[in-house]
């Protein structure tokens, strides 16, 4: 980016630098400001557009949003930009890489500019209802209703119950990962929690997450009630991965009475 030109800054700070960084270069935050990366190794989100060069320790101008003007062409007139798997540089390839974040970050206004505009992470929430899940339970396939509810129905040990979803391209963070229930009645629920990660066309078993053992529900029991059980920690750091199919099992060693199984609530943070 030798002759590239910075036009129109918006959203302007400082920052010290943790690293090296070039001028116009994406800047992210991994233990201090430094070139952002969309590698599956690294996974640094792009916050900010370096102003100017530094290295370690240096204090340096930064923008949200600017126009990149190069006299030489280099752009692709009118594409999508995205935060590449090169540290600090942005690409028109949306990455393939199992594992690479995705990121937009800019589109080509023509072959001479580039409009850079970094946008702030947001909150996402899924529901993945549990009607279409794996059930063994005596209703396998079908499920049960109550007072309105619908989902497979547990009331003997050894009743699994599966729930498959998929992350966000660009996952930042799952924060709280939640099974949601119905109660009938339901108590003394002793269940194992157990979760598998893969990429398509890979391995189906590249991280099984941490497991989970004789969990119980996360309210008082009582007849019914919308139940909780928090199984975030088997999202740990190394399962989740953007772009990845998941999949979840409820595996119960004991419960008196019923309960059915509505569903996996998950928030987080993405790109």
């Amino acid at each position: 980016m030798a002759g590239t030109k910075m036009f129109f800054p918006e959203g302007v700070v400082e920052l010290v630098l943790a690293g090296d960084v070039g001028p116009q270069e994406l800047i992210g935050y991994s233990s201090g400001w430094r070139r952002a990366d969309a590698d599956a190794a690294t996974n640094i989100y792009a916050q900010y557009i370096a102003m100017q060069g530094g290295v370690s320790g240096d204090k340096i101008k930064a923008c949200k949003k600017c126009l990149l003007f190069d006299e030489d062409a280099p752009y692709t007139a009118n594409a999508a930009y995205y935060l590449s798997g090169t540290a600090g540089y942005s690409m028109t390839r949306r990455s393939t890489t199992d594992g690479d974040m995705i990121q937009l970050v800019g589109r080509a206004l023509d072959t001479t500019r580039l409009l850079l505009n970094i946008k702030e992470p947001e909150e996402f929430e899924m529901f993945i209802p549990c009607n279409g899940g794996f059930d063994s339970s005596g209703e396998a396939g079908i499920g049960t209703e109550d007072t309105g509810w619908y989902g497979p129905q547990i009331d003997l040990a050894g009743e699994v119950v599966g729930i498959v979803g998929r992350f966000p391209s660009g996952l930042i963070s799952v924060d709280l990962a939640r099974v949601v229930y119905n109660s009938i009645n339901a108590s003394g629920y002793d269940t194992d929690v157990t979760v598998v990660r893969a990429y398509d066309g890979a391995a189906n078993n590249q991280d099984t997450g941490t497991a989970i053992t004789t969990d119980d529900f996360d309210v008082d029991d009582a007849d019914n009630k919308l139940f909780y059980q928090d199984i975030t920690a088997a999202f740990d750091a190394g399962f989740i991965a953007p772009n990845a199919c998941f999949s979840v099992k409820l595996d119960p060693d004991g419960i008196t009475a019923d309960v059915q199984v509505l569903g996996l609530y998950i928030r987080g943070f993405k790109v």
